[in-house]
């Protein structure tokens, strides 16, 4: 039988990696036995990043995000990025405010939820769009889901009943089809393979044996089985005895791993589930930076607290250090009123 297509979205969908080169540059590259992998964001960034990568990021909005690894990556410059993203906030806005994307595949961007629009951020993409600097493929929250889905399965696309009839399917690149077995209308998605994912979770040990231990998983198990490398950054490196002792909690096993970076606070400004807060007021601070159309507040925003620093920990000071740290910890299990820091 055959299967007939309706009707495509109008925009592409960078076919870069087939399955079949997937697996066979996993073949040549990446090892199975259990070396350390720890080392600093600087070394992980440098050692397995590149202009022109296609990247994921962890988490959804401002949770789970691994901004201590995001806040390299734009100290270092890694430019013409294409990046697949569902739902992000500022994770994606530090890299656009930097001119470091080419492309995007969004699902939802630019905006800090009931925060509000951060009207740089948005200037700076529209701007980028207009002069072909940034391009855009349109998808949503689960079209990208099983777009990572269907790459951890190692097959080029996911059957789906969506979208059909949207603007969204419009402005994606999707296709839409007649199912060869019962004649009605599905919508495939193309499978989503990235060059590197940007992986924040509770614990790991020192091969890359990780857990999240509290909060939603999202599409973060598809985006680490169908990336070529995966930065992992870690709120704390644990034993691999405790790992054993609780296999079946391991959410990545080590041989997906290629870097393991030990990032306490490493989502900071986002919430960390059963660990600390969003912090409210330092996103309201990144807010009113771009609420300055002319670019000056936020050039001084990324001048102050990326690089201005040389690392993630001398950045953790400059917001409030170890009193500001604990007051989000204290937040997330209520035992303080938002606001209430000082």
């Amino acid at each position: 039988m055959e299967m007939k297509i309706l009707e495509r979205g109008t925009q592409f969908a960078r076919p870069k990696i087939t399955p079949n080169d997937f697996r066979e540059w996993n073949r040549k590259n990446k090892p199975r036995e259990m070396i350390d992998k720890v080392m600093d964001a600087k070394t992980a960034v440098k050692k397995f990043m590149k202009d022109g990568d296609i990247i994921s990021i962890s988490g959804c909005s401002f949770v789970r995000i691994p901004v201590a690894i995001l806040h390299e990556v734009v100290r270092q410059g890694i430019k013409d990025l294409y990046v697949a993203c569902g739902t992000r906030s500022i994770d994606v806005n530090f890299l656009t405010d930097n001119g470091l994307v080419s492309h995007l595949d969004p699902g939802y961007i630019i905006g800090l939820e009931v925060l509000g629009l951060p009207k740089m951020s948005r200037k700076i993409v529209e701007q980028a769009v207009t002069k072909g600097e940034i391009t855009l493929t349109e998808w949503d929250n689960a079209s990208m889901a099983w777009r990572h889905k269907a790459a951890a399965m190692g097959i080029p696309f996911m059957p789906v009943r969506h979208m059909m009839g949207s603007d969204t399917f419009k402005y994606s690149g999707a296709v839409k089809v007649q199912c060869p077995f019962t004649d009605e209308e599905v919508v495939l998605v193309p499978a989503l393979f990235t060059d590197v994912a940007l992986i924040h979770v509770h614990e790991s040990d020192i091969y890359g044996n990780a857990r999240i231990t509290s909060g939603a998983i999202v599409e973060d198990w598809g985006k680490v089985r169908g990336s070529k490398r995966v930065i992992l950054s870690t709120e704390k490196i644990v034993d691999t005895e405790d790992i054993r002792k609780e296999s079946d909690r391991t959410f990545v096993p080590y041989f997906y791993v290629d870097a393991v970076v030990e990032a306490p606070y490493g989502s900071h400004p986002g919430n960390m589930p059963g660990m600390y807060y969003v912090d409210i007021e330092h996103l309201i601070e990144y807010r009113k930076a771009c609420e300055d159309t002319t670019g000056k507040a936020l050039k001084e925003y990324y001048n102050n607290y990326v690089f201005g620093v040389d690392s993630f920990e001398e950045y953790l000071e400059k917001i409030g250090g170890k009193k500001k740290l604990k007051f989000l910890e204290d937040l997330e299990f209520l035992k303080v009123k938002p606001g209430g820091f000082s």
